[in-house]
Parts: C-alpha cells; sequence; structure tokens
C-alpha cells in the first residue's frame, strides 16, 4: 500500500500546470453605438438614464431563446463564463450559433469550470482552433484523463468556479442559476430543474464584463491549447462541422427545440417585446484567488449576510442546496428578533439531486421552524409539463435549482450562489441586488403562489416533522419524508453520518 501511494504522488508530481504568465491579457469591448443592439435598447435606455432594464427568465424556453437571440444579434463580442456546459441537444444548439456567430467575425471568450470537461477536450480544441474564439479552463486538472491522480491536490481541485454569465456586445447581460444543458431549460426527458436567471440591459453590463475580464485573466484561467497534447487536424475539423450540420437537421424535427427555435419566441428577444422591471443594481463577486486553498480572500458570502440582517419586514430566500450553519441560524435568530417575516423554499429528498447535501440540511428543519420559519420543500413535479410562463422556475419540474432572495419587497438578489458551506468557502460566486420594488413584489407574490401549489409546508407537531400539501383542493398530510423509499431515506441517514458539513 505504502509503495502504491508514492508511486501514484510520483505520477501525481509529474504533471504540472504551465504558468499563468504566458497568457494573453484580454479585455471586453467598450458598449458601441453602431451595433444592433444598441439600436433596440437606446431609446429605453435614455428614458431610464442610470437604471437598469431587467426581464425574469423563469421558463426554460425563455432562457434558451433568449440566449440564442443574443449570439443571433451580436456584432462584436460574446463573452461566456459557465460551471457546466452539457454535449447535448441545447448545448449543441447554442455552440451552432456561436460558431456561426465567430465565423462572421465575433470575437467569442469562452470560460468554463474544468470540473466536467476533461472528457471533452477535443472538442474545446477544436472550438478554440477558429481565429475568433478562444476557450480557457478554470481551475484545471493537470491530468486530463486519469483525473483520479489529482487525488494529493484535493485542496485545491475540489474548488469550482461556479460563476455564470452570458454577456452579448458589453450591451445585454443574462445572469443567475442556469448552467448550460437540456435539464436546465426544460428540454431533458429525465429530469428537469426550475431555474431562474434575469435578462439585462444598463450599466450593470458593464460590472458583469469586469467580472469576466476579471476571471478571464486571472491566473486560475488557462488556455485549453496549453493543457492538452492533442493535436487538431483538418480532418477533425471536417468532421466537427458535420456533425454540426447532423446535430441541427436533428435539432428541427424536435418538438421542444421547433418551439423554442419558433420565429415567435426568438423574435420576441429581438424585438425586445416584454415589459421590463427597471432599477439600480450592482453586482458582487469571490475573487477568482478563492479558488487557492491557500489564498485567504473576502468572501461573497458575508456580503449576503450584511442583506440578509438588513431585512426589516420580509424575507424570501430560495436554495436548491440549504445548509446554513452556525452563521447562518444566527442570523434566522436576529430575523426573529425583529419579527421579519421570513420564508424559505428549497429541495424536498423527493426533488434534490444532491442526498448528500439534504443530509446537511436536515437538522436544521426542526430549529428553523422554531425560529419562526415559514419552511417549505419542492414537490417533485413530472417532466415536459406545460409551464406557466410567469413563474419564477420551480412550477412542473424535477427540482428546484434557482437562487433568489428577496428583501422587505424592495430588493432582489439573483445569482449563482446556494446558502451552502461549499458556496460559502469553496467555490467562487457571484450575486447580482437588484433595488426595483415593482419586481420584488412581483417575485414575492408568485413564490407565495407557488409554494401553497407545488410544495410542502414543512410544520412541527410536538417535535416531530410533518409535511402539508394541497392536492387537487384537499390538503394532505405526511409523517414522513413525502414521496421517497425507504433507500433513499436510508443514503440520506447514511451521508448524514460519513459526509462533513464543511463539504457539502
Amino acid at each position: 500500500m505504502r509503495t502504491l501511494t508514492l508511486l501514484l504522488l510520483f505520477i501525481s508530481c509529474c504533471a504540472r500546470l504551465p504558468e499563468p504568465s504566458k497568457k494573453e491579457l484580454t479585455y471586453s469591448f467598450d458598449s458601441s453605438p453602431k451595433t444592433k443592439i444598441y439600436q433596440s435598447i437606446h431609446k429605453e435606455l435614455v428614458a431610464h438614464p442610470e437604471l437598469n432594464g431587467f426581464y425574469p427568465l423563469g421558463d426554460g424556453e425563455d432562457a434558451l431563446a433568449a440566449r440564442l437571440a443574443a449570439v443571433l444579434e451580436a456584432e462584436r463580442t460574446l463573452d461566456l463564463q459557465y460551471y457546466i456546459w452539457h454535449d447535448d441537444e441545447t448545448g449543441r444548439a447554442l455552440l451552432k450559433q456561436i460558431l456561426t456567430a465567430a465565423d462572421r467575425g465575433v470575437r467569442v471568450r469562452l470560460l468554463l469550470d474544468d470540473l466536467n470537461e476533461g472528457k471533452h477536450d477535443k472538442g474545446l480544441l477544436i472550438l478554440d482552433s477558429h481565429p475568433f474564439i478562444e476557450v480557457r479552463l478554470a481551475n484545471p486538472f493537470a491530468h486530463r484523463k486519469a483525473r483520479v491522480m489529482e487525488a494529493f491536490r484535493f485542496s485545491q481541485v475540489n474548488r469550482r468556479m461556479h460563476n455564470k454569465v452570458f454577456i452579448a456586445d458589453n450591451q445585454i447581460g443574462i445572469f443567475g442559476g442556469r448552467n448550460i444543458g437540456d435539464e436546465y431549460f426544460g428540454a431533458s426527458d429525465d429530469m428537469n430543474f426550475g431555474d431562474f436567471d434575469l435578462w439585462s440591459i444598463g450599466p450593470l453590463v458593464k460590472e458583469l464584463s469586469e467580472e469576466f475580464d476579471t476571471y478571464w485573466n486571472s491566473d486560475v484561467a488557462f488556455p485549453v491549447a496549453q493543457l492538452s497534447q492533442e493535436k487538431i487536424t483538418k480532418e477533425d475539423m471536417e468532421k466537427f462541422h458535420e456533425k454540426s450540420i447532423l446535430d441541427q437537421k436533428k435539432v428541427k424535427t424536435d418538438k421542444y427545440a421547433e418551439r423554442v427555435l419558433s420565429h415567435h419566441l426568438i423574435e420576441k428577444f429581438l424585438d425586445k417585446d416584454f415589459k421590463l422591471y427597471w432599477g439600480k443594481a450592482r453586482a458582487f463577486y469571490d475573487s477568482p484567488e478563492k479558488l487557492n486553498p491557500d489564498e485567504k480572500t473576502k468572501l461573497l458570502a458575508d456580503d449576503l449576510r450584511t442583506n440578509l440582517n438588513a431585512a426589516n419586514k420580509e424575507l424570501i430566500l430560495i436554495s436548491p442546496y440549504f445548509v446554513p450553519g452556525k452563521k447562518g441560524m444566527k442570523t434566522f435568530k436576529e430575523l426573529r428578533r425583529k419579527e421579519v417575516d421570513t420564508w424559505v423554499l428549497t429541495n424536498s429528498l423527493a426533488s434534490n439531486d444532491v442526498t448528500t447535501v439534504f443530509s446537511g440540511y436536515r437538522k436544521y428543519r426542526r430549529p428553523l421552524i422554531k425560529k419562526g420559519v415559514h419552511l417549505y420543500e419542492l414537490m417533485p413535479r413530472s417532466n415536459r409539463q406545460e409551464k406557466d410562463k410567469s413563474s419564477i422556475g420551480s412550477s412542473a419540474t424535477s427540482g428546484l435549482h434557482g437562487k433568489l432572495i428577496v428583501f422587505d419587497q424592495k430588493k432582489v438578489v439573483v445569482g449563482s450562489m446556494n446558502l451552502d458551506p461549499r458556496s460559502k468557502n469553496l467555490n467562487t460566486e457571484m450575486g447580482i441586488v437588484v433595488d426595483s420594488p415593482e419586481m420584488a413584489r412581483d417575485i414575492s407574490q408568485k413564490v407565495k403562489t407557488i409554494v401553497k401549489e407545488d410544495a410542502y409546508r414543512v410544520i412541527l407537531k410536538g417535535d416531530d416533522l410533518r409535511w402539508e400539501a394541497l392536492k387537487d383542493d384537499k390538503k394532505i398530510k405526511y409523517d414522513k419524508e413525502p414521496e421517497t423509499t425507504w433507500w433513499k431515506r436510508f443514503k440520506a441517514n447514511l451521508s448524514a453520518i460519513f459526509v462533513p458539513e464543511k463539504l457539502l
């Protein structure tokens, strides 16, 4: 065993990341008044000086159409930063349009977290070989194939870039909880997530671009061409383009794709044919140095806690993974002292895709309820049902993935961060505080409708947990985790014993 350990350590030491200084520093282009996007939003921005316009993307089809429209409109630059980009129907549809944009001279910068990208090195290298596309990977694994060899760098590779932002011509920004993949846009036949983004115009977009530049030029971002030894041939390029054409033909026969790619949905975003909420906003985000375990940086979570403590009347928290910890419980205690009406919506065991995180959350349910929190857990929903287009992204889905906070029906925080130890201490995150009472009121009302129709209310009977739900206008009561098997409950119990909270 000792010999094997030494051998693994030796192999691990053989792989080295390139020097970060060897990459070129590039920055966002200034906003140009000559672009189509500028021409389509200029009048609105002049009518609302120093404010930002927002359109909520609670529906998955809307969220994909908004991104496709932004790519179609882009004339100068696309800056895209994501934790996950799946090689599936929606991921390929977006990439096809991005390639087309690059072919017409749009500069594309694609920054992906490396956790899920090792098997896609060849495809990323092909993209990167395009003269107008550059791909970088955040906190990459030195071993591109045998990632088990990274065991001796666990404290480093366990930290991931969780930020998500989509910027077109430095004039349209889309941000929130969504990754790129079928399950985030309501297109999966297996499991779909309810999620939430904001489409935005105005001065905030420049802040989003500054966030992107900060990560793109940081020491944690590596050009994919410097990480892989694979060489891309002309034949590889031809096969890639042939596959892209076949994928497009397949997409055209898919009912979901037919709806998203319909003239109506795309035109809605090209013509900006929707009501905007207006308000001031600011972006806040972790430093990329948080991905280095040896660096001590200011945490986004501290900024977020300050905002939570500022609530005086009502606080709504939506987080798919919810593990408040000791500091979080102190915040809820203070909210109770101030008599703040506090609502929490998170995943039930039945709707949760990460049982280990649920195991960390469940011990907090009793103390939360005793502190006056209205606690709700999302019901599992069947796939591909008709969705209420005005929802915040939890209706008719299998699990919750949106992250959202509403303060006093005045301000809204939208971003990538979950309310759990991983988001607080390990992953880099970003959030945007929007000061728009109208949007805050509307979202607050929609959340309260959703929790009544699509969530279990968790209550206490004595010291025992109980769940209540409305089904066909009848109140149904449960005395154990609703709609779960004994095996799933057993796994949750087991995880609670073996997985430390700080890793959740």
